[in-house]
């Protein structure tokens, strides 16, 4: 099982116009494939009469699944675009919808190619495209003054915490990837002498949020 994967983070929607045709790109994050059937619907509701709904989503968890469409425009100049803006980017667990509404004026097949890549990629940078890292947590409890110690440098140092409890002592869960749990360890057990409690947590997926250019 990977140790990462990359979504968005909310529905994006992006717009433009090409030579008289007006485009709308529409990015929406996704869990099934019935979600992107409904997402399809809530598309051509709220853009009615539309010439073309070209769309593609991807599900890689828990199984490997992707679809797309080009609803009427030439094979190969749509839908196949739509799809690797998702694939190049390697996000998982979104749908695209392409809108457009003609204009009077043929693109060409290039023009078409270039205009539903740049409405798929404007529509997933205004959804927020977010990484998603699984670590391992741990449960530790020291005294106050370690803690007073730790909190900053464990946030300095990237590592995942959450807001400790406060009594005798002091409570509170961290996380690590796979490959910084050692070093983290070693901090909190140097830092408390060896006193502080350590146990596993489970894990905890957490979230780096991620740039996509939105330029063709």
């Amino acid at each position: 099982m990977s140790d990462r994967f990359t979504t968005v983070r909310r529905e994006g929607c992006f717009e433009f116009f090409e030579r008289g045709s007006r485009f709308i790109g529409v990015c929406r994050p996704i869990q099934s494939a019935e979600d992107a059937t409904v997402f399809l619907e809530d598309i051509r509701v709220q853009y009615p009469e539309a010439t073309h709904y070209v769309y593609a989503w991807r599900i890689d968890r828990p199984v490997q699944l992707q679809r797309f469409s080009d609803d009427g425009e030439p094979q190969g100049t749509a839908g196949r675009q739509v799809l690797e803006v998702i694939l190049r980017e390697e996000i998982d667990r979104v749908a695209i919808v392409v809108v457009r509404y003609y204009g009077g004026v043929k693109l060409g097949t290039g023009g078409l190619t270039r205009a539903y890549s740049h409405g798929a990629r404007g529509a997933l940078f205004e959804a927020q495209p977010i990484e998603f890292i699984r670590c391992q947590t741990f449960s530790v409890v020291t005294d106050y003054s370690v803690y007073h110690q730790l909190s900053g440098r464990i946030e300095a140092g990237g590592y995942f915490q959450r807001t400790p409890e406060f009594g005798a002592s002091v409570c509170w869960i961290v996380g690590a990837t796979d490959d910084r749990v050692d070093s983290l360890h070693e901090m909190i057990m140097n830092y408390s002498s060896g006193e502080a409690v350590w146990e596993p947590a489970g894990e905890q997926w957490l979230e780096s949020s991620l740039v996509i250019d939105p330029s063709p």
